[in-house]
């Protein structure tokens, strides 16, 4: 059943509103005889506590007209009873659903008030009764809303059990529920907008959205390589939804997988060469990995590649870039939120970055770009292997490794006081500096035979070298 209090901002409004003009005042009580909102006059004349028994007269009867306060049958019990300040009082059962849940009362404390509703009884009934329904309104959405909140809460919970990772996305592909491995695959997504738009390639998304029947497709993409399973929602013939279930290829052996991302690092170098190695080395080693270079020397494939032949590599490889994110609202991706920590924070509360690497990996690159204050906050989690969500009080243990990567001379920033030296220590237990492509000259044949090949494939195309177009 709903709780007037929870109407209360509602209530004021439309009893102020109302008494001004009127020139009347109001007051709601809710079925336990208990006073939830009413004009200054009304509390001040009348107190927070009421005749029950009145109330439930109203509550039993529908509609109730004091002509005599004080002097009827209903006031004996009553402290006023003989004494009442009330002149004349209207109430009104207020109901949801045909259930009583409330009571609405119209008073006059003068007899100017007095004479102006009796004079006129029909019409203030008929007020009384469009605010009884008008309240009704209020409460029935409220209502609909807490049902909504249910449902939400079930489907969360229902897809939480089903083996595999699971999303639901409305009929523009906005995803409406998904579960924790979802969450863990896709985590950057949700910096931006949560749309499949962003989560998949544009070639999976678009038959995603225009399929009309059940149907899957084997893809393989970033960090994903396996089934999906689309079921579209219907509601009257229309669809208004879809079903997503992301069934990983279980044939894939780590093995291969793992020569596999260091194959991605295509290089014949010394130097390269020699970071392949330390790569193997470092992998399964809990310390945190500072990896610096120019931009493009691709310190990204190589943080994936420790992750992915580390002992770490069934669980989450969370990238984020330090760059890309308001500062206002890097603490709550960093550290997640409890429900109500802040204007417009999730139901529920939401998962932070190193939550969804817990057991994984996370990857901060442009490091450099980190908000001071934030720099803090870092120091303390590789410290102390916890974080805490923004509105609570309770630490979380994590076991995350962190890997970070910047193209700028962070010795630089610390002279200039923008980045703090402990922090730098603690990231920087594992150098990992990457050559630029003009120390790698012996690279470039190498490389462009690799480009060429990729993008014949991907387009289409017969280019033999990179001078001629067949």
């Amino acid at each position: 059943m709903i709780n007037l209090y929870d109407l209360k901002p509602n209530l004021v409004n439309i009893i102020s509103t109302m008494s001004s003009l009127t020139n009347m005042e109001y007051a709601v009580f809710n079925t336990k005889a208990e006073l939830v909102s009413s004009t200054q006059i009304y509390l001040k004349m009348k107190g927070k506590n009421v005749h029950s028994a009145s109330i439930e007269e109203v509550l039993n009867q529908g509609n109730v007209i004091v002509n005599k306060p004080g002097h009827m049958k209903s006031c004996i019990g009553c402290r006023f009873v003989n004494n009442c300040p009330s002149t004349i009082e209207m109430l009104s059962c207020i109901k949801l659903n045909g259930d009583p849940i409330g009571v609405v009362s119209l008073t006059s404390f003068s007899l100017e008030g007095h004479n102006m509703i009796e004079e006129n009884i029909r019409i203030y009934m008929d007020i009384l009764e469009n605010i009884s329904s008008l309240i009704s309104m209020f409460a029935l959405n409220e209502n609909s809303k807490k049902h909504t909140h249910i449902l939400r809460k079930v489907i969360d919970e229902l897809i939480e059990d089903v083996p595999n990772d699971c999303l639901i996305v409305d009929k523009k592909g906005f995803f409406t529920h998904c579960n924790k491995g979802i969450q863990y695959l896709f985590s950057y997504c949700d910096f931006y907008t949560q749309t499949i738009d962003l989560m998949f390639p544009k070639d999976i998304s678009n038959w995603i959205i225009h399929s009309i029947n059940p149907s899957k497709k084997y893809c393989i993409f970033e960090g994903f390589q396996g089934t999906i399973y689309s079921t579209p929602l219907k509601m009257e013939g229309e669809i208004v939804g879809y079903i997503l279930k992301l069934e990983k290829d279980k044939k894939i052996l780590s093995s291969s997988l793992q020569q596999d991302y260091l194959g991605y690092i295509i290089s014949n170098n010394r130097k390269m060469n020699t970071i392949k190695e330390m790569i193997k080395r470092i992998a399964n080693s809990s310390s945190s990995v500072l990896i610096t270079g120019c931009t493009g020397t691709g310190k990204e494939m190589v943080a994936k590649a420790i992750h992915n032949i580390s002992n770490r590599s069934n669980h989450p490889f969370v990238p984020i870039n330090c760059a890309n994110i308001p500062e206002s609202l890097f603490e709550s991706e960093l550290f997640g939120y409890e429900e109500g920590a802040f204007t417009g924070a999730r139901k529920g509360g939401k998962l932070g970055i190193f939550e969804m690497a817990n057991g994984g990996t996370i990857f901060l690159d442009e490091i450099g770009e980190l908000p001071q204050h934030l720099q803090a906050k870092l120091l303390r989690v590789l410290q102390e292997n916890t974080i805490q969500r923004l509105g609570s009080i309770v630490s979380i243990p994590i076991n995350t490794r962190v890997i970070a990567a910047t193209n700028q001379n962070l010795e630089s920033l610390i002279d200039q006081d923008k980045f703090r030296n402990d922090l730098f220590y603690r990231l920087n237990v594992i150098p990992i500096h990457l050559p630029p492509l003009n120390e790698r000259l012996d690279d470039i044949e190498i490389l462009t035979s690799h480009f060429i090949d990729k993008y014949n494939k991907k387009l289409n195309k017969n280019i033999n070298d990179m001078f001629s177009v067949i």
